[in-house]
Parts: structure tokens; sequence; C-alpha cells
């Protein structure tokens, strides 16, 4: 069926869980319970069906992502502290799939359809990168994009820039 959580595409989902938890006390936010699972474990359970792959990008507490079965990868260090893009750029470089999807890790109940909706703009619209949009504001930490993309990603880290939207408006 169209939409539902059993159309699977050749995506990795990248679940990012890299920050500093600044506006949560310092917490890792991946590992705060909701129920009986980490926050974490919902989304990469949520989408699992979807995709063909999932990496989790965190930088501390990885034995413990480890011991919930997670691949876990780390920013580069040239780029601790910029940001989600850091993230992004670490899941270019390890995913396998032609496109990565972001997820945060602290947002567990995203809808079914987000990828499914997603895929369908990035392929209709010949795009490089889509994210969704709802009452004018955009949502850019879910985000897919090509691969390819993992050059073009490193110049904009390398120049100093860490905004994602300024770096996805670079794109198609």
């Amino acid at each position: 069926m169209i939409g539902t959580m059993h159309e699977s595409h050749d995506v990795c989902a990248l679940l990012l869980a890299g920050g500093q938890g600044r506006r949560m006390g310092g917490q890792d936010k991946g590992l705060l319970n909701l129920g009986r699972y980490p926050l974490v474990v919902h989304a990469r359970e949520r989408i699992r069906p979807q995709v063909t792959e999932i990496l989790l990008s965190a930088n501390r507490n990885h034995d413990l992502y480890r011991g919930w079965g997670f691949s876990v990868i780390a920013d580069e260090e040239e780029y601790l502290g910029t940001g989600p893009l850091a993230g992004l750029y670490a899941g270019l470089a390890h995913a396998t799939s032609s496109l990565v999807l972001t997820l945060p890790c602290d947002t567990p109940f995203f809808p079914d359809t987000l990828l499914h909706r997603l895929f369908q703009a990035l392929s209709t619209r010949d795009a490089e990168i889509v994210f969704p949009v709802s009452g004018g504001h955009s949502h850019q930490a879910f985000l897919l994009c090509r691969t390819h993309l993992k050059d073009s990603l490193k110049k904009y880290l390398d120049s100093g820039q860490h905004q994602v939207l300024g770096w996805v408006q670079s794109h198609r």
C-alpha cells in the first residue's frame, strides 16, 4: 500500500542524537525514556520498516546506544559541536544507500507517511534535497537528500558555515 509502513525505499535513516542537550540540562535526549524505551528506540522502530539501513549519529554514550542495537557513527573531529550538519556529513560518508533521511532522535511520532511523501517530492521535482513544510514553517531536521552531496556539504562546513537552511538552499 502506498504511504503505509509496508512500503520500503532504498534509504538510510540517520537518527540524529549528537547534540549536547543544552536545553535539557545536558541530558542525552535520545536516551530519555518514553514509557519503557528511550526516545531513539521509538524513532528507530517507527522508521525501520520503511528503510534499508539505519545509522545513529551520536557524539557520546556510544556503548549505551550500541546496547540498544544501534550502528553508531560520530561527527568528524573537525566538525564536533557544529550542529546537525556535522551529523549529516558523517551519515553521508557512512551510508550505503543513495539517499539519507535525517530524523531527530527526540521526535518519535513523525507521520508514517513522512518518507513516502519526501521520496515522492524528491522524485517528481528532480530535487537533490527535500524537507517538510507545514503551517509556513520548514522542518529541516527531517531531511531527505542524495548522498552525492557529501562533498558539497564538506565545502560548506569547511567554510565555517553551519546553518542547515543555508546549505539546503544552495541545491535543487
